[in-house]
């Protein structure tokens, strides 16, 4: 796509019926708000800039896109280079007001004569593909204004997008006359199934100068932006459509209800197309995955898993049951991850997780590491075959290769009295009891081995066995005496 391409992504609005105090485009749809499933759509086009109009709830959208902003500075090169800017629509007045306030506000814009594509910041499942075509149609029939129609089997409460043969097209070409909306269409109008999604293409320098224009004088008091198509068929001016060949990526999300299924589409799209990349999918009706899941072939989900994030699953996995991802992680092939979560760590290949484990906040696990059941390993680095079989707590921790961690294990990390949080290094061939502390910070040495039961506080030498508990005693009788048993048993 050529680099003379803006858009504005209208997202200034409430969203009342979701009945929320965050705005409706924060909503997170598979961890992420759906502002930025549409901003991610227009960085596959290359777009040189991105405006999005703010109104309700700004002061959390603001920062939310800064963060967007920040995380795409910090993707390796080739990413999307689209600059986002904002503009506050300050009343709400409408869909045509919204966009008015580009024009009036960004005078780095009044010179522009490229296409402008607006969107709307709260329908997340369109996709570049649409948006290319779009585009395309827009480009090669020489419009000055498109707009993306579908056919819906059942239009009601939808605008109908209303058409005459165009006259300088082939037979089948038409051009749009107006949109006229549900309560206002004749029985003849309400009979049409093309129906208007809200997304545009336009000439910005020839389009713009018509929204000077809008009236607000109907029912609703604002200015509507599907009122210019009217304004520039009167200026002379040539419109044509576009047709959305899958009318699911129109779903915008105005309730609680909406979001739930446009979770469902994502999810469906997304379990089809590793599907037919050769992933095994035992159960899609149970199993739930964001658009951004990467996983390899002859990889397999088992049922009740929910992946989301930038996850990426090498070969020959085997993932699940019920198992959860989120975050950034990474796993290499040859993995199994049992009924268990992780969140921001990678996973060396041929390694073991759960069932019951908890990985997060940075773990980095090498080649041929087991962590089972009811381990919790947090912020640390665990090298090749090291096992940590049962019911210990790893954070903060770097362990060598060979380190065998005997059940009940916990490294604490913690000093609630300072609050700091300090480290623990276990070398390379130690084995560390069961039931044993090791109190941070400390290292374990190279093939150093810790009884179990120990408390551990000062550094164990390699080589060295470390006792750190009490002597066992043993009182004669002192059960009989505590019972006040006399006779022999």
């Amino acid at each position: 796509m050529s680099s003379d391409l803006k858009a504005v992504i209208l997202a200034a609005g409430k969203g009342t019926r979701l009945k929320s105090e965050l705005p409706k485009v924060l909503h997170p749809l598979f961890g992420k708000p759906i502002l930025m499933h549409v901003l991610d759509t227009l960085g596959a086009l290359k777009a040189s800039e991105a405006c999005v109009i703010v109104g309700h709830g700004r002061a959390q959208v603001l920062p939310a896109l800064d963060c967007y902003a920040e995380s795409k500075t910090a993707q390796p090169e080739g990413a999307s280079e689209t600059v986002i800017t904002t503009i506050t629509q300050e009343p709400q007045l409408g869909t045509g007001h919204a966009l008015l306030q580009v024009r009036q506000k960004l005078s780095a814009w009044a010179a522009y004569t490229g296409d402008v594509l607006v969107l709307s910041g709260d329908v997340p499942l369109l996709t570049a593909d649409a948006l290319t075509r779009l585009l395309q149609v827009h480009r090669e029939t020489h419009q000055d204004l498109t707009l993306l129609a579908a056919a819906l089997p059942n239009p009601f409460g939808y605008g109908r997008v209303i058409t005459e043969p165009s006259p300088n097209g082939p037979p089948s070409a038409v051009s749009v006359t107006r949109i006229v909306e549900q309560k206002d269409a004749t029985e003849a109008e309400k009979a049409v199934s093309l129906v208007n999604t809200g997304i545009y293409c336009l000439n910005w320098a020839k389009i713009s100068p018509l929204l000077d224009q809008l009236s607000n004088q109907n029912a609703q008091g604002e200015f509507y932006l599907t009122d210019v198509i009217a304004l520039a068929v009167q200026a002379g001016y040539s419109v044509g459509l576009a047709h959305l060949d899958d009318p699911e990526e129109m779903l915008g999300v105005n309730s609680r209800a909406d979001l739930a299924l446009c979770h469902d589409v994502l999810n469906r799209r997304t379990l089809n197309r590793l599907m037919a990349d050769g992933v095994t999918i035992l159960h899609p009706a149970s199993t739930f995955i964001g658009p951004d899941v990467s996983i390899g072939t002859d990889s397999t989900v088992l049922p009740g898993c929910y992946l989301q994030g930038s996850v990426t699953i090498g070969k020959r996995c085997t993932i699940g049951p019920h198992t959860t991802m989120s975050g950034t992680v990474v796993i290499e092939d040859d993995v199994k991850v049992l009924q268990s979560s992780v969140r921001d760590a990678r996973i060396g290949s041929f390694s073991s997780v759960g069932p019951f484990a908890q990985l997060r906040d940075g773990v980095e696990l090498s080649h041929h590491v087991n962590i089972g059941n009811f381990v919790e390993v947090k912020k640390a680095s665990i090298d090749h075959h090291t096992n940590a079989a049962h019911l210990s707590y790893l954070g903060d921790a770097t362990l060598g290769t060979d380190v065998n961690i005997g059940a009940g294990t916990i490294t604490a990390n913690y000093d609630p009295i300072r609050d700091v949080k300090s480290q623990t290094l276990i070398e390379d061939g130690a084995k560390v009891g069961s039931n044993s502390v090791l109190v941070a910070p400390v290292t374990v040495g190279q093939h150093a081995s810790v009884a179990a039961g120990s408390v551990i506080t000062k550094d164990v030498s390699p080589w060295d066995l470390a006792i750190a508990r009490g002597r066992q005693v043993a009182v004669s009788d002192w059960v009989k005496r505590t019972k006040g048993i006399t006779e022999p048993v």
